[in-house]
């Protein structure tokens, strides 16, 4: 059994999506960090420039006197020079020049403009104060001059300005530049990401391919089939549990040949393993929901209440433990919706069966219903999982007084016989018809206005793990007996002095 096309794509396209994700979100940072880097390092460049521009053309206007400092800074050579050289070492600079007060140039690296009146230019601070994404837009846009401007004084007069025109076309080549050595790393690292995603998602495709396989050979009838489990994930809880329902169904089907079980057992397990999780599921949404609102409630009220009376206290306690008990089923039918093993262990069915009773008098007590409990010579000693068996207790006790809307008793009667261990909970309710009691077990299925449909599907479900059955016997207007027949699969060794 292979994998689906489409589901192996769909890993696939997930991941490597997810990697071309993060790489274009690295990408975008880098850009940005790069672009605000560009920028202000040539607004730095471009200020220093200016101001050691400003510097020589006050010098030479001062030592030429009143008059005579136009002529002396466009004759400056000391200031051609720095011309020339910022020109040639900054791949940003466009262009810069001495101003007098009207804007004439004075002294310009392109000779040709010397004398003519040039206007002034956007501000060079203007984009060095944007936004990112205005200095993205900005820079890959058309091409535009931006200008550092620095005034220049000769010695107590104001003479003129220096200006230093910054090109956006040569930042953008700049910042491509800068840029190119990053794309190819990233690149490198979106190519590495995409191989491991890849290889991720066949890895996961295999060990689904696995599971698959396992479900597939259940169904052709192939028990003893044991698919490989890998790690302590949701898939390898999965596969353990397709492991645990072949070795029921193996046993299942081996009793079946010997003669110790009935053929329709195998086909009752086999057929109601797709319910079971959508079953435990469905209890665990049920109950979530309510535990969560009451146990708020509580502690609102434990709050407020500051000095309950003894008795009150009392009932605020037992109202905590039976909240944090439901909490724990809840959490416990988790692996119980992938058919999880049972946590087995020996226990005492006498003081699990009083214990259930207690519980159900202490709730009960005020819709004048009587909890009746009998057990006669039962082992001190059951091999079982006593969370899920008192769970299914007090569902079908639930049940019973569900169908006594007016009251009664419901007697909980217990023996050990031929090798059983058989509990059965009777009521004095209406009964149920004849052509219902087939489907009681059903999930889902209830005849109650507003009632789940799941407390004894549960039931059912705790008797199988168990290796066991429900026996179901109700006659109207007369009520209703439900046993629960429970083998003892397992002898507790006596040491011998």
């Amino acid at each position: 059994m292979r994998l689906s096309f489409g589901i192996r794509t769909l890993l696939s396209a997930s991941m490597v999506g997810l990697a071309l994700v993060v790489s274009m979100v690295a990408l975008g940072i880098q850009t940005g960090l790069a672009l605000r880097s560009t920028i202000a390092a040539a607004a730095a460049r471009s200020l220093a420039l200016a101001q050691e521009s400003a510097v020589l053309s006050g010098r030479a206007a001062s030592a030429a006197g009143h008059g005579r400092g136009e002529a002396a800074v466009a004759a400056d050579r000391v200031l051609a020079a720095l011309f020339e050289s910022a020109l040639a070492s900054d791949p940003t600079i466009i262009d810069l020049g001495v101003y007098d007060t009207r804007g004439h140039v004075l002294t310009h690296s392109m000779p040709a403009r010397v004398g003519d009146a040039l206007p002034h230019r956007p501000p060079l601070g203007g984009l060095v104060e944007g936004g990112l994404v205005r200095q993205a837009l900005r820079l890959l846009g058309p091409a535009q001059v931006y200008e550092q401007t620095v005034p220049l004084r000769a010695g107590d007069r104001d003479f003129g300005e220096v200006r230093v025109g910054v090109s956006s076309a040569l930042l953008r080549a700049q910042l491509l530049e800068s840029l190119r050595a990053g794309l190819w790393t990233s690149l490198v690292a979106l190519l590495l990401a995409i191989a491991m995603a890849l290889a991720f998602a066949q890895l996961l495709s295999r060990r689904m391919r696995n599971v698959v396989t396992g479900l597939e050979r259940l169904r052709e009838g192939e028990f003893g089939y044991r698919t490989s489990v890998e790690g302590r994930d949701e898939l390898a809880r999965l596969a353990s549990s397709i492991n645990a329902l072949g070795e029921r169904l193996q046993s299942a089907r081996a009793r079946v040949a010997i003669g110790e079980a009935a053929p329709g057992e195998l086909l009752d397990a086999t057929s109601r393993v797709a319910a079971w999780a959508k079953m435990a599921s469905g209890l665990a949404h049920e109950m979530a929901d309510p535990l969560n609102a009451a146990a708020l409630h509580l502690g609102h009220l434990k709050r407020k209440w500051l000095a309950p009376t003894p008795e009150a206290a009392d009932h605020l306690r037992v109202l905590e433990n039976e909240l944090k008990r439901l909490e724990q089923i809840v959490v416990g039918f988790r692996p119980f919706s992938m058919l999880g093993e049972l946590k087995t262990t020996w226990f005492d069915p006498r003081t699990l069966l009083a214990d259930v009773a207690e519980r159900a008098r202490a709730t009960l007590q005020p819709r004048r219903i009587e909890v009746r409990l009998d057990f006669g010579d039962l082992p001190e000693r059951f091999w079982g999982d006593p969370a899920l068996l008192s769970q299914a207790l007090s569902n079908l006790i639930a049940n019973a007084e569900q169908a006594m809307p007016g009251g009664g008793v419901i007697d909980v009667e217990a023996m050990f016989h031929d090798g059983h261990l058989e509990i059965t909970v009777c009521d004095e309710g209406i009964g149920i018809p004849e052509e219902l009691q087939t489907m009681i077990f059903d999930l889902y299925f209830t005849t109650r206005p507003g009632g789940s449909g799941i407390g004894l599907a549960v039931v059912q479900h705790v008797a199988q793990l168990h290796g066991g059955r429900v026996q179901l016997r109700s006659t109207r207007g007369e009520g209703t007996r439900i046993t629960l027949m429970l083998p003892a699969r397992k002898l507790e060794a006596l040491g011998v002095a």
